[in-house]
């Protein structure tokens, strides 16, 4: 049979580039190519984008995102369809001649994106197969099936699964499909799931993925070719806002070390890789197998002829001082921690592994080595507390690493999902379940105050890069940090009249404005922006707000107040305020 095997566009204010190659999509093809199916990957997440409006849905987020801010502390700069537009993709549907088309949804709130492909699909020929496969299928195939879009539905991993069913579809016998574990259908209009029962015991089993089906130029990182690889599969801890265990189970599978070296050997050789992107669910669980695996990189490649990264995450519960050594050598720059929160009854609850004070041993050991650390933090968990959360900051904020602010965002079949159904707290719809669109609120924290830290941590990963490049001194606390400012900028505070009091604004400027409480208009950055942190960082500390710029038509610069949580401002600056601030990596580094 030909097979089209289709990653959809996204439609969001960001798009992490560096994270889309479609890996799950090339096991699949490498998969189907073994039982002699023609089999084309078409990934619509290309590097093109086009602005788009605000769904309604989101409408409530346009006072969060100043669209024209020029501020270096800005987030998001418009709303986006990032990948190839419908017409495009619709022409590559109908010219691919595929019989089979095998469409990916991973998440949830990316839904919409995956369903108008098999839309296009079924409005061109209702005769074709449509199948969906994807963590958001695994999450919810029951309410996946409720499309008349979707033929069938294969849970979990579908190396095995996929080429049973479309052996069943092509010898007539679909009503055999029951027998099939992890597979979802419709018979007579009702929709059935087959339980998941079976994992891939033997990774090994698996062919290397078709990488030659992928357009390789596209995940370049530093102009370097970069894949991602997999080396293991499944995650005992079992936490709880994670859905890794729903699509890989929660047993620890390995590849052969043999193996995993092949495969790379093989991109290297042939495709020109360099750079490999581990992207497990537990890389280092196993933490002698880790070990085994980077000395073997080591004996193969040498130091410094790979690039090595984890963009997934790595569990500090498992890693030593000999593991981080060897992940240097083998060439780790950065490792991504996962840390969550300072909080012990919140790392309890999330089922998260070891204590805060494990944590300081191991960033000391990977200062040793010179690693640099990205540190990630949730917030806006439904457990958490305004307090909580300014904590985790400004512990971060002390520690050599740069801080990676995730807003928590609801998966349908976590135990965090089911607690935010439970408290009547999980928005309506799914497009709002997503990071960018702060979804969750309680009675301890709203969206303004997750905004507001989300900001926090942006300001403070500037100024540990201000620290980084030598401009400012490291370990100095906010409050000598207020009193450099003041000296850089050569003026005190309270002298800045034209800062403290209102200024006239031209009416267009204005309507670009209209709602906003208060404006600020300033032309002292002039046409090159000149100081415009300095400025804006003394604004923070005086005002308690954070200010965005705008540019009018003159070129002058109007330095506008935005939305914030005065509430969180407070108890950062009251907690933070003798606290010191370190740079973002190790000097070696």
């Amino acid at each position: 049979m030909k097979i089209l095997l289709i990653q959809p566009p996204i439609q969001d204010f960001y798009h992490t580039s560096i994270r889309t190659q479609p890996i799950g999509l090339a096991y699949l093809a490498a998969s189907l190519q073994r039982y002699d199916h023609e089999v084309a990957i078409l990934d619509c997440q290309t590097a093109q984008k086009r602005s788009i409006p605000i769904p309604p849905e989101l409408s409530y987020l346009q006072g969060f995102y100043p669209f024209a801010d020029r501020s270096p502390f800005k987030l998001y700069s418009g709303y986006y369809h990032f990948g190839m537009s419908w017409n495009e993709i619709r022409k590559r549907v109908e010219n691919s001649k595929a019989d089979v088309f095998g469409i990916s949804s991973s998440f949830t709130p990316y839904h919409g994106e995956a369903l108008e492909i098999a839309r296009i699909i079924k409005e061109w020929d209702r005769k074709k197969v449509v199948v969906m496969g994807g963590a958001h299928v695994s999450c919810d195939p029951k309410g996946v099936l409720k499309s008349p879009f979707i033929d069938y539905v294969v849970l979990g991993e579908g190396e095995y699964r996929l080429p049973l069913l479309l052996k069943q579809i092509e010898g007539g016998r679909e009503r055999d499909v029951w027998e099939i574990d992890g597979t979802g259908y419709r018979v007579n209009g009702e929709v059935r799931i087959n339980p998941l029962e079976t994992f891939v015991e033997d990774l090994d089993s698996l062919p290397h993925p078709s990488k030659e089906l992928l357009d390789l130029d596209r995940y370049r990182i530093k102009k370097k070719r970069s894949t991602m690889i997999i080396t293991s599969r499944g995650c005992p801890h079992g936490c709880a806002y994670c859905s890794a265990h729903l699509v890989m189970g929660a047993s620890f599978r390995t590849r052969s070390p043999e193996g995993i070296l092949q495969e790379m050997m093989e991109c290297k050789r042939r495709y020109g890789i360099e750079i490999f992107d581990i992207e497990d669910d537990n890389f280092t669980f196993d933490k002698e197998r880790a070990k085994k695996l980077m000395s073997l990189m080591i004996e193969t490649f040498g130091e410094g002829n790979v690039e090595l990264s984890a963009m997934n995450g790595i569990s500090f519960a498992s890693l030593d001082e000999e593991l981080l050594k060897l992940m240097k050598r083998a060439g780790f720059k950065t490792i991504n921690l996962s840390f969550v929160s300072t909080n012990p009854s919140t790392r309890e609850r999330m089922r998260r592994p070891k204590v805060t004070t494990q944590f300081d041993q191991i960033l000391g050991e990977t200062e040793k080595v010179g690693l640099g650390v990205i540190a990630y933090l949730i917030l806006g968990m439904p457990c958490q507390t305004i307090e909580e959360m300014v904590d985790t900051l400004i512990y971060l904020m002390g520690k050599q690493v740069l801080i990676g602010p995730s807003v928590y965002y609801p998966t349908p079949g976590t135990v965090l999902f089911e607690r935010c159904e439970r408290e009547g707290i999980l928005p309506p719809y799914p497009i709002q379940w997503r990071s960018s669109a702060f979804p969750i609120e309680t009675k301890d924290f709203d969206r303004l105050d997750i905004v507001t830290l989300f900001r926090l941590a942006r300001t403070i990963n500037f100024i540990k890069g201000k620290m980084d490049a030598g401009e400012l001194e490291e370990g100095i606390s906010w409050k000598e940090f207020f009193q450099t400012l003041k000296d850089k900028r050569n003026l005190k505070v309270q002298d800045r009249a034209e800062i403290e009091d209102e200024a006239n604004v031209e009416p267009d400027m204005e309507n670009k404005v209209k709602g906003k409480d208060k404006v600020k208009s300033y032309g002292l950055c002039g046409k090159d922006g000149a100081f415009t942190w300095i400025d804006l960082l003394l604004l923070l500390f005086k005002e308690r707000a954070f200010f965005s710029l705008i540019k009018d038509s003159e070129g002058k610069i109007h330095f506008l107040k935005e939305e914030g949580s005065k509430k969180v401002l407070d108890s950062f600056f009251e907690r933070a305020w003798e606290g010191p601030i370190l740079k973002s990596r190790p000097s070696m580094v």
